[in-house]
This record gives structure tokens, C-alpha cells and sequence, in this order.
């Protein structure tokens, strides 16, 4: 039987955090389903969010409605 590879599960493009971009946390678990690690507040680690922020930041603005959101909020213009 072949081996199955392993993926890693956070989504490449970033929609994983979209949620915790857009509130500061992951309401309905969609991130921690991902991967992403995230406390008993279900927020995620600042630096963690920074560098998702930075990566991926500028394709959720793309998508984004212009409503204000936690991570343009926290960590400025990506």
C-alpha cells in the first residue's frame, strides 16, 4: 500500500487566518482546524499572527469589504 504524504494542513493562501485577521480570534475554530496553534481564548500567538499578517495580509485586504478589522488594526498596513 503506498504512503500517503503528509500536507500541512494550513490553507497556502492564507484563508486560515482570515477569521482571526478580521476578529482577533478564531470563533468558530476554523484555524485551530487548520493548524494554527491558538489559546484557551482561541486567540493566536502575536508574533505567529504578525508573520501570517505580513505574508498574507495583503490578499485578505484585496478580498476584504473595508470594514475595519483586528489585524490592519494591531499590526498596521502589511
Amino acid at each position: 500500500m503506498p504512503v500517503r504524504r503528509r500536507k500541512d494542513r494550513r490553507a497556502a493562501d492564507g484563508e486560515a487566518w482570515v477569521e482571526i485577521f478580521e476578529y482577533g480570534f478564531d470563533m468558530l475554530h476554523s484555524a485551530y482546524a487548520a493548524g494554527i496553534l491558538v489559546n484557551e481564548r482561541l486567540e493566536p500567538d502575536v508574533e505567529e499572527a504578525r508573520a501570517a499578517w505580513r505574508k498574507y495580509g495583503r490578499a485578505f485586504l484585496e478580498r476584504h469589504d473595508g470594514a475595519e478589522c483586528w489585524a490592519l488594526d494591531t499590526f498596521g498596513r502589511p
